[in-house]
């Protein structure tokens, strides 16, 4: 009896630790979504939200560090990729070519002693060849776009869906509101690996044949919407799986200060948007002579 008493005297002091248990829980929760917040964007079951242009407080030395790693990261991912276009068309692009002809020189001296099954047979090798010469232009664009280097950044993007429509039976339209095709270099490269990925990502996983690509130039900044009527995702499953597709859009965004906001739901669709500010261009005064 008298343990039971001794018992039920301690009862309030056991709910008083347990009250602060939990809103020390609760506290280390609220802190862990921040900081995930913070290094993701803001994630629900539809949407995806990374805005690096409202992060007003000064960064810390750490984030400093790791958002300069970031950018060497990408830079040397772009290095690579240029060094592998090149020798692709520079030196394997080459060897083909000159196999091509090598083929299709010893088809022409068989023709006249040789069954009909040898030509046959030689044809076949030479289309063979050749289609593989095409899926090696292909890959050397993907990894480095002339295109974007020499054109300029709306050309290659409609080069891109061009091709990408192409070769697999999609209808991509390229709408433009005010965006010039010379751009800096690296709010070109930015936003056109966007692009790229997010029309990879719907011919792969979509299932649509129609993309709409709509560009606008708004005050002192350029939006890009990508939208498509597919299957839709899991946004809030597929950022959890820490997917390399959106990691490097947000990642790409993040360094030149915009905001990406990807929106999906499953049998309804896919909605991706980004904002980049443009620079100031500074106008040199005249000096009046």
């Amino acid at each position: 009896m008298e343990s039971r008493v001794k018992s039920l005297r301690l009862h309030p002091q056991l709910i008083e630790e347990n009250h602060r248990l939990r809103v020390s829980i609760k506290n280390l929760q609220d802190i862990h979504r921040e900081r995930l917040a913070a290094l993701l964007g803001n994630v629900t079951k539809r949407e995806i939200l990374f805005d690096a242009s409202s992060h007003g407080k000064q960064r810390s030395s750490v984030e400093a560090a790791l958002a300069d790693i970031s950018r060497m990261l990408i830079e040397a991912q772009e290095h690579e990729r240029t060094r592998i276009a090149r020798e692709l068309h520079d030196d394997i692009n080459q060897r083909l070519a000159l196999l091509t002809i090598r083929i299709e020189q010893a088809r022409q001296d068989l023709i006249g002693s040789s069954p009909c099954e040898v030509d046959h047979r030689m044809c076949e090798l030479k289309r063979q060849v050749t289609a593989i010469a095409v899926d090696l232009n292909r890959i050397a664009d993907d990894l480095h776009s002339s295109s974007l280097e020499y054109l300029g950044f709306l050309p290659a993007v409609r080069k891109l869906a061009e091709e990408l429509g192409k070769r697999q039976g999609m209808q991509i339209e390229i709408k433009n509101d005010g965006v010039r095709s010379a751009l800096p270099a690296e709010i070109s490269l930015c936003l056109f690996r966007v692009v790229q990925e997010a029309l990879h990502n719907a011919a792969r996983h979509s299932g649509t044949k129609r993309v709409e690509v709509r560009l606008q130039k708004i005050k002192d900044q350029i939006h890009l919407t990508l939208s498509d009527s597919g299957k839709g995702f899991d946004v809030a499953a597929t950022a959890s799986g820490q997917g390399l597709g959106l990691a490097s859009m947000r990642e790409r965004i993040r360094l030149v200060n915009g905001k990406i906001v990807i929106q999906s739901e499953p049998a309804v669709g896919t909605c991706i948007q980004a904002w980049v500010p443009l620079p100031a261009i500074v106008v040199p005064l005249i000096a009046n002579c």
